[in-house]
């Protein structure tokens, strides 16, 4: 009996071992293109009708490469055989990726990933053998081209694809830039003509080209441009580049700042002092002279143009080539000292939102003095007379007037503060309304009186996992809401009244008061009638300013009442009243 059940306990343990099923291989341990005929016949079992499965499988394929121990030519030679299925790859994977919010929604940051990943081994590919051939002293002029030229393009694509959604970039891919370039410089081939170029996005730039486009690019503060714009940017840059030239003697440089990078760190070209270069063969500088003089024409060509276009310069606008000069010509220091902050303010994002708060939370006492006790003249002037007017702001809650208002209040945690401004970060990482350029308002849990203020967003970062960081500039510590009722000067296809905010003068704060309307409604000279509070006044808009954001900033004056003539019938309306 003992030896039966041996027996089947010896049967059990061989079932047993029977059926236990083999591990299937990994996809990239099924994968071998180590050779030309191989990454041929490879990509010829690609099942293109499922893009899904084919952009796996070249995924798994660059990878692979990437770690097999091929010689540099070969390595070049496979790389370009997969290249145009993973340029359709990549093509696809635009059509499933939306940036409608940020930070991006979970699947559209599933697809940046992947797009960024499938693009940095693409560039790796063409990088390890360009640093190959060098490093083994068998460097074919032909094959460094290809390498370099296809590894900068590459790699500037993962760049341009950040700012776009307002991400960093990664560690080390300016370093890697900079040095390529200088490798291309040392081999003399920076100027060449890279074979096959329609491989390059269809776009027909040497090396030397595409180093100076993305360094142009950067030094626009893509993080500080409007949602779309960074593509803007570089499509004007792509019409421009030949009058941009790259210096490597600082001797040369007649103005004490230049556009210079440093090609040992691992930042793009920036706005310094020349002052600081020592005159150094890892330096560049970038001669913008040309460039900035055509978009001061372009800022010149739009001023009266409606939207801020013209045909010279289509992909610019009146708004973005003003605050490319801005950008392009200013070192930006910080004009108000921050101070660190570690508490919650309470924000509301949009124009429409931002008004509807600030009517709501308007004080009566404040408006009964514009209403009741002040002449028409000085209307504007009472805004500024708020020393002795009581706040009822500081008792509201802010999330019951938001559910009854339909308005969105976000909770935004402040990282630091200044005069100037607020820097702030989500509070929680989820898709936010906010954009740079967006007019915000801002309570302060500081602030004893409660105010919102009125702020515009000035730049924003976006960090996978975390959320939103931006930076806000104070416009107004407070501000009010008018209604435009009528325009007396033209006919205009917009619908009247149109709701707006005034900015009012604030001693020690505001030399000037401003109004804020929707953009491309109104224009200068219009004259207005507006609504503050009861009582109404005539004004002419004398200036508009479209840089400040997403939204006309206006310059006003106000102008006086027409008398009436002696003996007219309007001359007798106080004696109609008295009779």
């Amino acid at each position: 009996m003992s030896i039966s059940l041996f027996k089947k306990k010896n049967n059990s343990n061989e079932t047993t071992k029977k059926s236990t099923p083999q591990a299937e291989p990994k996809l990239i341990d099924t994968i071998d293109i180590r050779s030309v005929s191989k990454a041929r016949s490879w990509v010829g079992e690609l099942p293109m009708m499922d893009m899904g499965e084919t952009t796996r499988r070249l995924f798994a394929g660059i990878t692979k490469l990437n770690q097999e121990p091929v010689s540099p030519q070969i390595r070049i030679d496979v790389t370009e055989i997969l290249l145009p299925y993973v340029k359709m790859a990549l093509e696809n994977l635009d059509r499933h990726f939306q940036t409608r919010s940020f930070p991006l929604p979970e699947r559209s940051q599933k697809v940046f990933d992947l797009k960024r990943s499938l693009l940095m081994e693409l560039a790796g590919s063409y990088q390890l053998a360009a640093l190959d051939m060098l490093t083994k002293n068998s460097v074919s002029k032909k094959k460094l081209l290809v390498s370099i030229g296809r590894a900068i393009q590459y790699m500037s694509s993962v760049i341009v694809n950040d700012y776009a959604v307002y991400a960093k970039n990664q560690k080390t891919i300016w370093h890697d830039i900079h040095h390529l370039y200088l490798l291309a410089c040392e081999n003399k081939i920076e100027t060449k003509e890279i074979p096959h170029k329609d491989d390059v996005n269809g776009e027909n730039f040497s090396i030397e080209e595409q180093y100076k486009l993305i360094n142009l690019v950067a030094l626009a503060a893509p993080n500080t441009l409007r949602h779309g714009e960074v593509t803007k940017v570089r499509e004007f840059f792509v019409k421009t580049l030949n009058e941009v030239s790259i210096i490597s003697n600082p001797d040369k440089v007649k103005s004490k700042f230049a556009h210079i990078a440093l090609m040992n760190s691992d930042e793009p070209a920036n706005l310094m002092p020349v002052s600081d270069l020592l005159n150094s063969p890892t330096s560049r500088i970038f001669d913008l002279s040309k460039v900035i003089k055509l978009i001061d024409q372009f800022v010149s060509l739009s001023e009266d143009s409606d939207l801020g276009t013209h045909y010279k310069l289509p992909m610019l606008t009146h708004s973005l080539a003003k605050r490319l000069v801005y950008v392009l010509t200013t070192i930006r220091n910080r004009r108000y000292k921050r101070f660190p902050r570690d508490e919650k303010a309470s924000l509301v994002i949009k124009m429409q939102d931002v008004i509807t708060m600030i009517r709501d939370n308007e004080p009566e006492s404040f408006m009964d003095q514009i209403n009741e006790d002040v002449e028409d003249d000085n209307i504007y002037e009472a805004l500024a007379a708020e020393d002795n007017i009581s706040s009822p702001w500081s008792d509201i809650d802010v999330e019951a007037l938001a559910d009854e208002r339909e308005v969105q209040i976000h909770s935004w945690q402040i990282e630091n503060s200044s005069s100037g401004g607020y820097g702030l970060k989500q509070v929680k990482n989820e898709a936010s309304t906010a954009r740079v350029g967006e007019l915000v308002a801002i309570k302060d849990p500081n602030d004893t009186a409660g105010l919102w203020q009125v702020a515009v967003t000035r730049w924003m970062d976006a960090f996978k996992n975390i959320g939103l960081k931006m930076g806000l500039e104070i416009l107004s510590l407070h501000g009010m809401v008018v209604q435009v009722d009528e325009i007396s000067n033209r006919d205009i296809s917009q619908k009247l009244p149109l709701e707006g905010v005034l900015l009012p003068t604030i001693d020690g704060a505001r030399d000037e008061a401003n109004l804020i309307f929707p953009g491309f409604i109104f224009q200068a000279e219009d004259e207005l009638v507006i609504t503050l509070g009861t009582r109404q006044q005539h004004v002419r808009i004398t200036a508009i300013d479209d840089t400040v954001g997403n939204f006309a900033y206006c310059k006003y004056e106000v102008l006086e009442k027409e008398e009436s003539a002696d003996g007219s019938l309007e001359s007798f309306e106080d004696v109609w009243e008295f009779l």
